[in-house]
């Protein structure tokens, strides 16, 4: 049973857990986690880009029977990611409590989050590279809060592999219910993070539909 309190999050937890396509599909967390990173990212990407990164990798488009209804169901979620970046209220989402499960619903979050990060990877970097081109002094400091977004989200995305990496495996096991504490904290360092590379990003026209 879903805690979600969104109807775009509810409406797609039950399409990915019943629907037509559930077995197509990635889990419903994965997903969202798979939709904050793009809508984190600081171009995003149209929906035929990110949209593959929803289904099983096997999935070949002949075997989707609601594409459609999938479509609108996930671009409401995003459209609702969206709102919440530019009201700056960022947090955790419902059904991601605290767990050192490898499939929890928080890792299968990070999971997401991180598979859109690394397909994004380019785009990242092109706006990387304006910044250091253009010199800015909080060049520094901003790689350094990214790299620390980026180690936070693969602790949880895998927590008993993290564990076994660990220098000091007792250490981390302490520390990880506080670190699990400041997630949200991080989620908004790594937005507040592309918001500010965007502005080196040439001709950032808005093209996507509900972005502002």
């Amino acid at each position: 049973m879903s805690s979600l309190s969104q109807a775009c999050h509810q409406n797609l937890y039950k399409l990915v857990s019943t629907g037509a396509d559930k077995t197509q599909l990635q889990a419903p967390y994965k997903i969202f986690g798979t939709l904050f990173a793009v809508a984190a990212a600081p171009e995003i990407p149209l929906p035929d880009v990110w949209l593959p990164w929803i289904f099983q990798p096997s999935t070949q488009p002949q075997d989707i029977q609601d594409l459609h209804g999938i479509h609108d169901a996930v671009m409401a979620c995003l459209q609702w990611q969206l709102q919440q970046m530019r009201d700056e209220n960022i947090t955790l989402l419902e059904g991601l409590d605290y767990s050192e499960q490898h499939n929890s619903p928080l890792a299968q979050w990070m999971q997401g989050l991180l598979l859109a990060h690394t397909q994004l990877d380019k785009v990242w970097h092109k706006a990387w590279q304006a910044m250091l081109e253009s010199k800015h002094a909080e060049v520094g400091k901003l790689q350094k809060d990214l790299k620390h977004c980026l180690s936070v989200f693969s602790t949880f995305a895998d927590i008993p592999f993290a564990l076994q990496q660990a220098k000091d495996e007792e250490q981390l096991t302490t520390a990880l219910p506080l670190i699990y504490r400041s997630i949200p904290e991080v989620l908004r360092t790594y937005v507040a993070t592309s918001g500010q590379l965007i502005e080196y990003l040439p001709n950032q026209f808005e093209t996507f539909v509900g972005k502002e």
